[in-house]
């Protein structure tokens, strides 16, 4: 078994068993990112969520089995503050990231941009949030 210790821990919840396959494969590619679990709804994926405390979410928005759509990701904020939130969806439109970064995504990529764009989003979103919990840390003691 690889040694996964310093690696971003991601959760994708997407209902496309094909897309999930090629995400997992990109992303595990990476010295520094580790796929943790994969779902293909929203009740499972808070289940997991709460279960494995993963660094990032990658959720498609639009998931058949997501129910609410964009109205899902408050919950998982409110249920895992600390968590990273990345909108990973086929509907690239500036209205859809509108609202979902008003729903609470960190970052929003459209599937197509995947290659060029989703690296650097999880990336991004680690450290901002590593840097959250840090300031959380200091404020508390």
């Amino acid at each position: 078994m690889e040694n996964h210790e310093g690696a971003i821990s991601i959760l994708l919840v997407d209902d496309n068993l094909t897309f999930v396959g090629i995400a997992r494969r990109f992303l595990e590619a990476q010295d520094d990112i580790v796929v943790i679990s994969a779902v293909d709804g929203g009740d499972e994926a808070l289940e997991r969520a709460l279960e494995l405390k993963p660094d990032i979410i990658l959720i498609d928005i639009t998931s058949s089995s997501l129910p609410g759509g964009l109205n899902f990701i408050p919950r998982l904020r409110e249920a895992l503050p600390g968590v990273g939130i990345i909108a990973l969806t086929l509907l690239g439109t500036d209205g859809y990231r509108r609202a979902a970064l008003e729903a609470g995504v960190d970052e929003f990529v459209p599937k197509a941009n995947m290659g060029a764009d989703l690296l650097s989003a999880i990336r991004r979103t680690s450290q901002i949030r590593q840097a959250h919990q840090r300031k959380s840390r200091v404020v508390q003691t």
